[in-house]
């Protein structure tokens, strides 16, 4: 007896939370950012500070220069985003787009675990080292960029 599935879809208000809520969760369950303090996390302010609130339409789409130029407040001055911070989100980055590729399309990185991130980062991880300033030169490298 075959059974019938049924497609869920999302309004785009819901659309927009899910993406919201991918970015922290990526951040909490892939980076390890402390659950408790996620949403005033270094990493998490100064992606807010730079308008990067949504992990699909606006994460995905950074650059290492745009990591690199990250800042967040402290004690109530702007400051650049700590190197360690910096590296977590190149990694994170990094990792995506590496998974999609594997995989040949999208991926869910809310699938991803904070162990399968740590090996990755620890040695596969070379795009912390390059420094693409484009999203054109990351595909030119033989890259696939996300969505």
């Amino acid at each position: 007896m075959a059974t019938a599935s049924t497609a869920v879809t999302l309004t785009p208000v819901e659309e927009e939370k899910a993406d919201r809520d991918q970015l922290l969760t990526a951040l909490v369950n892939v980076c390890c950012a402390p659950h408790a303090h996620a949403k005033r996390h270094p990493m998490t302010l100064a992606l807010k500070h730079a308008g990067i609130v949504h992990f699909l339409t606006a994460f995905i789409h950074m650059t290492a220069a745009d990591i690199d130029s990250l800042q967040c407040v402290k004690s109530r001055t702007l400051v650049p985003l700590e190197l360690n911070f910096k590296m977590i989100l190149r990694a994170l980055l990094a990792f995506c787009h590496h998974e999609s590729r594997k995989k040949r399309g999208g991926v869910n990185v809310l699938n991803s675990t904070a162990g399968q991130f740590k090996n990755f980062s620890n040695t596969e991880c070379l795009y912390s080292q390059r420094s693409f300033s484009t999203r054109e030169q990351w595909v030119e490298q033989g890259h696939s960029w996300l969505l």
